[in-house]
């Protein structure tokens, strides 16, 4: 069964040599610069995920856990920080500016001004706005993500694990790396949905269930937003078992995965996953391998309690 894994013979993390050229970092701090030399162009965070040699899923949550803020948002904020200061040379008309900078109209690039810098680009040009700061240019050092992470030490366990059939319901949402996201309303409703229907599917574990979270495309179906992901709220289940209507079955490929604990309100996980991409992966010899995230849930799991705990599985090479 998955949660009656066996120990891989990998050493202990705190024998692992520490890659010295920290490649993770050098990816994203190369997209960063790469966003700055294109601030006037249309970027694709596709694109920017592949020139970093990651999958989009990992390289948004690496590039948020790292930097900070998601990649769309950081664009659209050093749009603005460089809008900023052509306004103050009276060149340009504030619908030249919103063209350059890729907004779609003179409204939308008022908008997006007065969200991040609390006045209008009319004041910020005379005057008004001149003690606010935009965006600075981001820069990454390892003494930054030290700072960053310097009260979190989760060491994950290395474990191999078999493949996998998981059956339940599954959603699209918006990861919280999303400006628009809404993964903290969707899944839970999904969850109160798959409870109510559990019970149809056969030979469950009580008390012991996991949620998965993949890509549209890795599931074949069409991506319908670019920061757009599936979940599926679910129980472990044999390969040949059937699947109720309305139901979907994933399989996880069986392989390595590092097994984190998250404790805590669920409403913190955010803090974790950060960890995991900002600091754990650039400072492992490991690698994000393809396959679904698993989150398992078992009797310690308390959504808002300080002493809920669950498990972490995240898909690894070496």
């Amino acid at each position: 069964m998955f949660f009656s894994h066996k120990r891989s013979n990998i050493p202990p993390l705190s024998s692992v040599k520490l890659a010295p050229e920290m490649r993770q970092i050098q990816a994203i701090q190369t997209q960063l610069d790469r966003i700055e030399s294109l601030i006037t162009a249309p970027l694709s965070i596709e694109k920017l995920a592949l020139d970093a040699s990651m999958s989009y899923w990992h390289f948004q949550r690496t590039f948020t856990a790292m930097v900070g803020e998601p990649v769309g948002r950081y664009i659209r904020r050093r749009r603005i920080a460089h809008a900023a200061m052509r306004l103050l040379d009276y060149e340009s008309t504030l619908l030249d500016l919103a063209l350059d900078y890729q907004f779609e109209s003179h409204e939308a690039f008022t908008r997006a001004f007065k969200n991040e810098l609390s006045v209008t680009p009319s004041d910020w040009r005379e005057g008004r706005g001149s003690i606010l700061y935009p965006r600075h240019r981001e820069h990454l050092t390892q003494a930054k993500l030290d700072q960053r992470y310097k009260n979190m030490r989760l060491l994950p366990e290395i474990v191999s694990l078999p493949s996998t059939t998981f059956a339940g319901l599954q959603s699209r949402f918006l990861s919280a790396t999303s400006d628009e996201a809404n993964n903290m309303t969707v899944i839970p409703n999904l969850w109160n949905a798959f409870f109510e229907r559990a019970s149809e599917l056969q030979n469950l574990t009580e008390g012991v269930y996991y949620g998965l979270s993949e890509n549209p495309e890795a599931i074949n179906l069409a991506r319908q937003h670019p920061d757009e992901a599936i979940y599926l709220a679910a129980a472990q289940v044999d390969p040949d078992a059937p699947v109720p209507e309305g139901m979907h079955s994933w399989n996880s490929v069986g392989g390595l995965f590092a097994k984190f604990e998250h404790q805590g309100p669920v409403d913190t996980l955010g803090e974790t996953i950060a960890y995991i991409y900002g600091k754990w992966f650039p400072e492992s010899e490991y690698k994000e391998r393809e396959g679904p995230d698993i989150n398992r849930f078992g009797p310690r799991f308390i959504p808002q309690s300080e002493n809920s705990l669950f498990e972490i599985f995240v898909p690894i090479s070496s």
